[in-house]
């Protein structure tokens, strides 16, 4: 280190420092290192099926840190295979149909997803469903969005909740969208439903992909809209009858004079049960006490 004395106390003090000399130890170290047979070498890769095999085995919401370790790791846990098995077994269903909405819904579903289906029929209650299914009233609304009782006989088909997670071992479940609830729900059937549903879904893929563009999808959407059209007027048939305690044809008839429009068929039908009370002689007009003949 060398000083230089300005010759002016105005001017700085100026340090030299020398310049360091180089060492080769560092590089030494190295190739010591290298050539050390004795240190442990890197660990291999782990294999992409052994890692799906592994991450298979834990629960959907640890997928998500899996993602965050490396890019491989990131692949094998967004995969949909693994996505789906590791949800079979941790909820240690039979089988998955069907492909949900929200791909979320395999991380984070919970037991409130799980329903099962009820077909409404004469004299069904909620607190009736509730006694005979284990569950409360209060969920059976809710979950169906029903406000008052006799609200349910407009329904087709109600869900009903499942009580506990030991009723899910071994069922198929079935990727439904509730348009009451307007929620994604995983829907209990058994084995013959749930092979009867993965077939029809794999013929609409197959007819699909095999006449794009040409006559026989052309029929084929069509016939599926037609069949479409007559189940929906065939429930409104059934809803509208139920409302007004009519039967099937006279709902059909007012529903086809209004153009399948139910608040116009109700209004006609009201509009004509009030003719008939007004009208003289008809069997729907109310008549008084009957008076004895004056001789």
């Amino acid at each position: 280190m060398l000083h230089w004395k300005p010759a002016n106390r105005r001017e700085p003090l100026v340090t030299f420092w020398p310049r360091p000399k180089t060492s080769l130890q560092p590089q030494q170290s190295k190739e010591s290192d290298a050539t050390n047979p004795a240190l442990p070498e890197a660990p291999a890769r782990v294999p992409p099926v052994a890692l799906e095999l592994v991450l298979t085995q834990l629960e959907p919401r640890e997928l998500a840190r899996c993602r965050v370790v490396c890019r491989e790791w990131r692949e094998a846990a967004t995969s949909p295979e693994v996505r789906r098995s590791c949800f079979i077994t941790h909820w240690r269903l039979g089988g998955l149909v069907g492909e949900p909405r929200n791909p979320s819904l395999l991380d984070t579903a919970t037991l409130g997803h799980f329903v099962s289906r009820h077909e409404v029929a004469r004299g069904d209650s909620p607190t009736s469903l509730a006694v005979r299914y284990g569950v409360s009233v209060t969920a059976i609304k809710r979950l169906n969005n029903i406000i008052s009782d006799h609200s349910l006989h407009s329904r087709t088909a109600v869900y009903i909740p499942v009580p506990n997670a030991a009723c899910l071992a071994g069922a198929h479940a079935l990727f439904e969208y509730c348009r009451n609830a307007c929620r994604e729900l995983l829907v209990l059937v058994g084995e013959g439903e749930a092979a009867a549903a993965r077939e029809a879904a794999k013929a609409a893929a197959t007819a699909g992909g095999a006449g794009e563009g040409g006559e026989a999808e052309a029929e084929a959407s069509s016939s599926r809209a037609q069949e479409a059209a007559s189940r929906l007027r065939d429930k409104l048939v059934a809803l509208l009858g139920r409302s007004l305690h009519v039967d099937e044809q006279t709902a059909r008839y007012y529903l086809s004079e209004a153009g399948w429009c139910p608040k116009k068929a109700m209004a006609m039908c009201e509009q004509d049960l009030a003719w008939e009370s007004r009208t003289p002689g008809s069997s729907r007009r109310r008549r008084g006490p009957i008076r004895p003949i004056d001789e």
